[in-house]
């Protein structure tokens, strides 16, 4: 079993090529890694940070794609079509530098849904001289984009609980599935959530959900089942769930 932390952490994926080995490991961070915009008013407009902390110059590219979650938290990816303007597209960061990379929506203003998009800030591969090869470890870091109607307040109900056991460990884990049946994308951690069962019971804050969890973001129509990783007692068989949700907007 994976625990959850899914997208709500940097994605951060490893490539190997032909290319000079460097400090690549640590040459890039990205903040902030979620994003909350609005379709309308000044909330439309973002901003994401790029550190270059390594001794070369780092070549960054920007691609956007519409990102879909199902009850598992799996997603897909699907073109993200003509609804931000991202400058720049691409840039060469300085060593020690940063580039800020500003994000503007430019679609439907009064749209009827949230949409969640993953930005993916990729290194790009140095090409060599001719004749030269070695490896290069390539970085990518993925940011959530949730973007808001103006109208509408995100809910979030308990629709079922459950008991996961990992099977390579053997530890017991409670499951919770929550709904969002409102047109605002919900975020799991603007909640306190209590766990019970069998005499046993544990409180989470929200802070404690952001860490454990993630983002948890639960789209707008849309059912999450997440695992909750707090190991159960063994007498604990079945475990109830109270979630108290206050969204920030």
């Amino acid at each position: 079993m994976t625990l959850p932390r899914a997208i709500l952490a940097p994605l951060a994926l490893v490539l190997f090529a032909l290319a000079p080995i460097a400090d690549t490991a640590k040459a890039m961070s990205v903040t902030p890694i979620q994003v909350e915009m609005t379709s309308a008013g000044s909330s439309g407009r973002a901003q994401v940070t790029v550190n270059n902390d390594a001794n070369e110059p780092l070549p960054v590219e920007i691609v956007l794609q519409k990102l879909s979650l199902d009850e598992k938290g799996n997603r897909k990816l699907s073109k993200a079509g003509e609804d931000f303007l991202i400058f720049p597209p691409q840039a060469l960061i300085a060593p020690g530098s940063s580039q800020v990379f500003r994000l503007q929506w430019v679609g439907e203003p009064m749209m009827p849904a949230s949409e969640s998009y993953l930005m993916s800030v990729n290194q790009v591969p140095v090409k060599l001289p001719k004749g030269k090869s070695a490896v290069q470890i390539v970085m990518s870091f993925g940011v959530i984009i949730n973007v808001a109607p103006p109208q509408g307040k995100p809910t979030l109900a308990v629709v079922g609980t459950g008991v996961e056991k990992d099977k390579r460990t053997g530890k017991r884990y409670p499951t919770l599935t929550v709904q969002n049946s409102s047109n605002v994308h919900a975020l799991l951690p603007q909640s306190t959530l209590k766990l019970s069962g069998g005499g046993w019971s544990k409180s989470m804050s929200s802070t404690e959900l952001a860490e454990k969890i993630g983002v948890g973001l639960v789209q707008p129509g849309k059912k999450r089942r997440f695992v909750v990783p707090v190991e159960l007692p063994a007498n604990v068989a079945s475990v109830t769930a109270g979630l108290d949700f206050k969204p920030k907007r």
